[in-house]
């Protein structure tokens, strides 16, 4: 999907829908029905909610969300189905997944921006969205090599606020060699955002 008008997606700016957080809640349970309200808030005041229905099974299921969708000026009603799917643990249990309505990816988050009707992947929108480092410049090369990292370990599942994922017949040895790189990247990262931060004098 790409944004009209030039418009540039921000993630800060989008509604994240995790399914870890919805499972932890107890929204989401395996082998049950569940239904209520899920909301999110901003310093305390509540800046959006939606309604849910989902019906899973042992392995996979339905999430079902009603809300309201302003466009143009004009409030409509949106109802979204999003698949889900799980996927065996070497350790026991069940990693569940949710899946873009739009590309039918397999992820972890969804995020709702405010000119797109559904929840969808962060991949699936044009150009992609952007974190708040991505727009510092001198971030953004550092950025984007831990991004790469990701892409060659094929994990469509961590963000740069986690540690990257270790795919599936890869090596221990192999990852762990990725994953220094991801965490020297990341320092090197926090460390120019301090230094930038140390451009700006404080307020009294």
């Amino acid at each position: 999907m790409s944004g009209a008008g030039g418009w540039r997606p921000h993630i800060e700016s989008a509604l994240s829908l995790s399914v870890g957080s919805l499972f932890k809640a107890g929204a989401l349970r395996a082998n049950a029905n569940t239904s209520g309200g899920w909301q999110w808030h901003s310093d305390g005041k509540k800046v959006a909610s939606i309604r849910y229905t989902a019906t899973l099974e042992a392995e996979s299921g339905e999430l079902r969300l009603a809300y309201s969708w302003t466009r143009d000026g004009e409030p409509r009603d949106v109802k979204c189905l999003i698949r889900l799917s799980s996927l065996p643990l070497h350790f026991g249990g069940r990693r569940w997944y949710m899946h873009c309505p739009y590309t039918g990816r397999r992820v972890l988050k969804l995020y709702k921006f405010g000119s797109v009707e559904k929840f969808c992947a962060r991949t699936a929108i044009r150009p992609l969205p952007t974190y708040s480092s991505q727009r510092s410049s001198g971030a953004h090369r550092i950025i984007e090599q831990r991004w790469a990292i990701r892409r060659k370990l094929r994990d469509t599942f961590s963000d740069l606020f986690s540690e990257p994922c270790k795919p599936l017949r890869m090596h221990w040895r192999t990852f762990e060699r990725y994953a220094r790189r991801d965490a020297e990247l990341a320092a090197a990262e926090d460390a120019y955002l301090c230094r930038f931060l140390r451009r700006f004098p404080l307020l009294d």
